[in-house]
């Protein structure tokens, strides 16, 4: 009994305990309910419900609004990513080349992160409406005079360049991190055996920075296939469904007018999958890459 109460793997066992039971309550067990709330009709008010086995999955083949939600995603989730990690790259580089008042720089466009996306949504919902339209008549640039949420061709993107913007300074600082932590003698050698400013970057500090590159896309891959709050705000998922994401079509529908928990449930299980297996992929690619290097 002495022998069990000083074992160090007790100790350990006991400082994990707290959050283990906190995984356990609020991730495991939600998970598994809504695999099996899937398999069955239920409207998500009531404790009556019926088993309906792989219905609702079928259904899901047929079903246009889902299949549309699906192909906004993942435009919402290419574009957001890689117009976002290029950006946001380019930045690093920019600031990290010496330039005055880097730290200036690093925190305006880090800032927009620190607010909640629900806040930013409804602050480019004035932008859009009002904001542009005013300044396209005094400055006559009148190509920003459009309907940029009310357009079912163009509001899809509005709400990419939201995402990107909110998310830019985000990745510029994990870049800047990766640079930061590159050794300078590294550098300086590729600079002693003639390396330009564009083969010093592209030759000795991208492969460097594949971690960080995994990270951002991880993140961004993410956030991009559970973006809610934002498009919520900006458009609801309108004009029509042309902005609705896989997360605001599984909101309507489980906790929505529809009330078909059961069914979206299933929607939520596809869009669990959807993100395992991309992040896999991802992960593959990146150790891959991480190995060469």
């Amino acid at each position: 009994m002495k022998r069990f109460k000083k074992s160090p793997n007790v100790s350990l066992l006991l400082f994990c305990l707290p959050f283990l039971i906190l995984f356990l309550v609020f991730f495991i067990y939600p998970f598994l309910n809504g695999i099996w709330m899937s398999f069955t009709n239920s409207n998500g008010f009531t404790k009556v419900f019926e088993y309906v086995g792989f219905r609702n999955y079928l259904e899901l083949l047929k079903d246009k609004r889902f299949l549309e939600s699906t192909k906004n995603t993942l435009l919402f989730t290419v574009l957001n990513v890689v117009i976002g990690n290029v950006l946001a790259l380019l930045l690093a580089f920019v600031i990290e080349s010496g330039i005055k008042g880097k730290n200036f720089f690093r925190t305006t466009f880090f800032l927009p992160y620190v607010f909640a996306l629900i806040v930013i949504g409804f602050v480019w919902k004035f932008i859009f409406t009002q904001w542009l339209p005013q300044f396209a008549a005094w400055s006559h640039l009148s190509f920003l005079n459009q309907d940029f949420l009310g357009n079912p061709k163009i509001a899809i993107y509005a709400t990419i360049i939201v995402q990107i913007w909110y998310q830019l300074g985000y990745y510029m600082i994990i870049y800047i991190a990766g640079m930061q932590s590159i050794d300078k003698s590294l550098l300086e050698a590729a600079r002693i055996d003639g390396a330009g400013a564009i083969a010093l970057h592209r030759r000795v500090v991208l492969p460097l920075l594949v971690s960080s590159i995994s990270i951002c896309l991880f993140t961004g891959i993410a956030s991009s296939f559970k973006a809610f709050d934002s498009i919520l705000s900006l458009t609801g998922g309108g004009p029509g469904y042309a902005t609705e994401v896989l997360s605001l079509n599984i909101y309507y529908e489980a906790m929505g007018d529809a009330q078909r928990y059961g069914y979206g449930m299933a929607k939520a299980i596809i869009l669990a999958g959807f993100i395992f297996i991309v992040t896999m992929i991802q992960r593959k690619i990146c150790d891959h890459l991480e190995v060469e290097n």
